[in-house]
């Protein structure tokens, strides 16, 4: 349990981390790198969800 709340923080921060870094560039560009980040990870969280409900219904 320790390390999946480890690996949300480490995710979140790292992010985090991303995003300031493009934002010391150029600010519009890390709104797009945000924006498609984001984009990313409701992709993946949606297909988790969904693998985890055809696992629940057995198929």
């Amino acid at each position: 349990m320790k390390l999946m709340i480890l690996s949300w923080v480490a995710g979140g921060l790292g992010f985090g981390l991303l995003i300031a870094g493009v934002a010391l560039v150029h600010v519009p560009a890390a709104c797009m790198v945000a924006g498609v980040g984001l984009l990313g990870w409701s992709w993946l969280v949606d297909r988790a969800a969904a693998a985890l409900q055809a696992n629940a219904k057995g198929g």
